[in-house]
């Protein structure tokens, strides 16, 4: 039954046309994202991109996002006690294609890369301390918009593959993930 359905999931992604955008000159939106954890200890992170992107020719769009992020966590527990709060600023670009399911619904992908500067403090009865870090990423993510109203997008997207290398004041790290638990979801605004 699989086989089924994913034949079918690829016969109508490659009988899909392109998105159209002929009228607009740019488009303006972003995404934000909030979650809240208190299982063991209770964290909270917030993050806001907007974005402005071109249309191609191709049906795609190219852009620029400034990301602001704030996540903040508290533990305490057998008499120990500490909190994180970290704040982080990533500008980058992106390239965004869309393939048109319906005449309001389309299947995009982006692809993004960005600069990201983060502080973070954290604090505990004994000591308090302050980190900076620079990374350096790529990502691909996978979405859906629907046009809501003539000059309106909605987008959601479930997560995607990224790959990051954090410098930061004692070590250089790098991450690959494959994530699809991370939800976003936005508005986009097409103007002539």
């Amino acid at each position: 039954m699989k086989k089924i359905q994913i034949s079918v999931l690829l016969s109508v992604l490659g009988f899909v046309s392109y998105g159209q955008f002929d009228n607009t000159s740019y488009i303006i939106g972003g995404t934000a994202n909030y979650s809240f954890d208190d299982y063991f200890n209770k964290s909270s992170s917030f993050s806001l991109a907007p974005s402005v992107g071109r249309p191609l020719k191709n049906q795609a769009l190219v852009g620029v996002e400034f990301g602001f992020g704030v996540n903040h966590s508290k533990y305490d527990q057998n008499n120990v006690s500490s909190e994180h709060i970290g704040i982080s600023y990533r500008p980058g670009v992106f390239y965004q294609k869309f393939y048109t399911i319906t005449d309001q619904v389309y299947l995009n992908w982006r692809a993004r890369g960005s600069v990201g500067f983060f502080k973070s403090v954290t604090e505990d009865d004994i000591s308090k301390t302050t980190e900076h870090a620079v990374s350096y990423g790529l990502f691909a993510t996978p979405g859906i918009s629907w046009k809501v109203l003539d000059k309106v997008l909605l987008n959601a997207s479930i997560g995607g593959v990224s790959f990051v290398v954090t410098d930061g004041e004692e070590t250089t790290t790098s991450t690959f993930g494959v994530s699809f638990n991370n939800p976003q979801f936005g508005f986009s605004f097409l103007l002539n």
